[in-house]
């Protein structure tokens, strides 16, 4: 890996620890680099003297090198750091893919790190099995060297991880800026709908006076209205539109005419008032017209036509007798009119009562049973994100499991080093453990930082292969270890779109997305109008 100019990189694919050994060569795998950053130069650096030196060692060991010696160990497994770090920015630039900023916070720094403790091994095993005086001399001025190189590659991946934390909390504030816009618009929005409320609350505390000062000044009626004949009595049915004020008002008009309705159950005429008697109606006809002569021939005799002949008016029908004396008028009292207004009331605001919903029928998750998480045995090939999650997940369905009982369940699930870790918690806390601090202390003690690089790997490779329902689904489960967002999310997922993915989502939104949520249901959509684009084009 050589420089020839500082703003363009040759960049070789690394070799791994067998190939050195064995000596064999692989093809030459190279690309140019434009531009790089200071730390890609130091990066590039650091793996072609690592490769150097690793060969020279090998070289003055012959076939006496002994690979179960704990140093050679040692710079084999720093040395295989070293070159991941290397192969990983291969792969991203060959590809035509950004560098995360998530390696660049993390494992850029431990590359640089393994880098260091190679240079400091690998010499040290050197000027070892050198035997020359002033050969040793210059073992130990090149292991200054390289270690001097080590020191200045850590800057630089210190000063790469600074950029990006100072890029990451410029994000973070023009995050929290619209986040605060966001939030004084929804305070403004329930300001106003309290303003709305309130309103609604007076207009209906007005309309509720105004109905009882309806139902106190409804006049007493005098002359009740004559029942109508048998044959056209009708009972209508109440019509579901009828306003409660309207309801309440008919029910006060009822309440007040059963009150001042006599023993029979009718209501009384005024005493003071005479009943008037039915008018007597006449037929008033015509005058007879005389024949004219002008009228002419049609009538026939050139008159009017014949009439027939003339009836006597019927006699006046003689005035109907006086209605019998009834009871006198019953006087309400205050009392009853109170109460009569009291009920008239309650029913219309009972009429205008909302209909209450059915209660929710409870399940009894008892009778349901949910399979136990797979074994943990503790061990760093095991997955403890996942196996934590499941775990999580089962307490959650058995809720009334108390903090005993929980801790003493994970015991049961635990194996090997993972078991031995929580019988020497138990001898040391026993029944004064609590969940709390029992789920903390295993978190702590078996989280692994590296699966989170691993998920964070993957989900760059991952790549959309004609349904986006799957892919959405392979990328939140791998985000649930990575945590990858914003800008670094937004271009895992443009890199794995196909170019008619892209450009759906670009003419279904026009303006800017809000936040990764937003993006991704854009995403989301697009790939689902392709999908359906190209199943009616295939048909």
């Amino acid at each position: 890996m050589a420089s020839t100019d500082f703003n363009m990189l040759r960049l070789e694919a690394p070799r791994d620890v067998l190939q050195i050994t064995d000596g064999t060569e692989q093809a030459e795998e190279t690309l140019e680099v434009a531009n790089p950053a200071t730390w890609l130069h130091a990066l590039a650096k650091q793996q072609k003297q690592a490769e150097q030196d690793l060969t020279q060692l090998i070289h003055l060991c012959g076939n006496t090198i002994d690979h179960a010696d704990q140093r050679i160990q040692q710079i084999e497994q720093a040395y295989r750091d070293l070159s991941e770090g290397t192969r990983y920015v291969y792969d991203r630039l060959s590809t035509n893919e950004r560098i995360t900023g998530d390696w660049i916070q993390s494992e850029l720094a431990s590359a640089a790190s393994a880098y260091q403790a190679f240079a400091h091994n690998v010499w040290g095993a050197i000027i070892e099995r050198t035997q020359e005086a002033d050969q040793k001399q210059v073992g130990q001025a090149t292991q200054l060297t390289r270690l001097n190189d080590s020191i200045s590659f850590l800057a630089e991946a210190n000063v790469a991880r600074s950029q990006h934390l100072a890029n990451f909390q410029g994000n973070v504030e023009l995050w929290a800026e619209e986040h605060q816009k966001r939030a004084d618009e929804q305070q403004r929005r329930v300001e106003y709908l309290e303003r709305q409320l309130q309103e609604a609350r007076e207009e209906a505390r007005r309309q509720a006076e105004a109905l009882q000062l309806l139902a106190a000044r409804i006049p007493v009626l005098e002359t009740p209205r004559p029942p109508a004949p048998a044959s056209e009595e009708l009972t209508p049915e109440p019509a579901p539109w009828r306003s409660p004020v309207r309801a309440t008002t008919s029910s006060l008009v009822d309440a007040l005419q059963q009150l001042r309705a006599g023993p029979s159950g009718n209501p009384s005429p005024n005493p003071q008032r005479p009943p008037v008697p039915p008018r007597p109606t006449r037929r008033i006809r015509p005058p007879a017209l005389s024949p004219s002569p002008e009228r002419g021939p049609m009538f026939g005799g050139g008159g009017m036509p014949p009439q027939p002949p003339h009836r006597p008016l019927p006699p006046p029908p003689s005035p109907s007798p006086p209605p019998s004396p009834r009871p006198a008028q019953r006087t309400l009292t205050t009392e009853e009119l109170a109460q009569t207004v009291a009920r008239a009331v309650a029913e219309g605001v009972a009429a205008a009562a909302p209909t209450q919903a059915p209660a929710v029928a409870r399940i009894n998750t008892s009778q349901l049973k949910m399979k136990n998480p797979d074994p943990f045995d503790g061990k760093t090939t095991t997955n403890f994100n996942q196996w934590w999650e499941s775990v999580t997940m089962y307490l959650g369905f058995y809720p009334e499991t108390v903090d005993r009982q929980k801790i003493a369940w994970i015991g049961t699930l635990l194996t090997d080093t993972a078991l031995s870790w929580h019988l020497h918690r138990y001898r040391d806390l026993g029944e004064a453990d609590a969940w709390f601090n029992y789920s903390a202390a295993i978190r702590a003690e078996y989280h692994n930082d590296r699966e989170a690089a691993e998920a964070q790997h993957k989900l760059g490779q991952l790549r959309y292969q004609g349904s986006i329902r799957a892919y959405m689904t392979e990328l939140r489960s791998l985000n649930n270890f990575a945590r990858a967002n914003g800008e670094s999310l937004w271009e895992k997922v443009d890199l794995a779109m196909t170019d008619a993915v892209l450009d759906m989502r670009f003419s279904q939104n026009e303006g800017e997305f809000i936040d990764d949520d937003d993006f991704l249901r854009a995403t989301y959509r697009a790939g689902i109008q392709v999908e359906k684009m190209k199943a009616l084009k295939a048909t």
